[in-house]
């Protein structure tokens, strides 16, 4: 069965909206026209191959539904790549975060650490040499007494007023 052009045409109106409907349910609505216009285009290549009319509609549907497939498995992998790539987005942009910077923190710590050391060097002698031994150097009451020459009660007045200035000037430090 050799198709002539008119025949074509002739073909294309009468079985064109039966593939256009069958590919919708394949593909995207965008996807249709250009779909059934392959399939088209893919009998119009075969014409001369043809040996009946039956066969010419199955080859269209298998025409239609192959490049439907094809276009099916591409929308997969492009939506596919781009969940993947908005994750890795979203990971970096966490990354990056200035709450999740490492570099960051760093340079807020040590300017925090300034902050408090600025304010226990204002501190009176025998305050801050009683609040260093005691929390920067993990000593006991007594084992400063005994360094101080004073009694337990001293040492724990001086560590007092010492947390007293520090959590009014510095507005955050808990008591130990």
């Amino acid at each position: 069965m050799n198709i002539t052009e008119d025949e074509f045409r002739l073909i294309f109106r009468e079985l064109y909206p039966d593939m256009a409907y069958y590919t919708s349910h394949l593909v995207d609505p965008d996807e249709v026209k250009d779909i059934v216009q392959e399939g088209f285009i893919e009998l119009w290549k075969h014409r001369d191959s043809m040996t009946d009319r039956d066969h010419l509609k199955a080859f269209l549907y298998k025409a239609v539904y192959t490049r439907a497939l094809n276009v099916a498995k591409h929308q997969a992998v492009v939506r596919g790549y781009s969940d993947d790539r908005r994750r890795i987005e979203a990971r970096r942009m966490e990354y990056y975060h200035p709450e999740h910077n490492d570099v960051i923190r760093y340079m807020e710590n040590k300017e925090l650490g300034k902050q408090i050391d600025a304010a226990i060097g204002e501190l009176p002698e025998k305050c801050r040499q009683a609040f260093v031994m005691s929390y920067l150097h993990g000593m006991k009451n007594k084992e400063i007494a005994a360094v101080m020459d004073v009694s337990v009660r001293t040492v724990n007045v001086h560590v007092y007023k010492a947390l007293h200035y520090l959590r009014n000037r510095l507005g955050f430090l808990k008591h130990k």
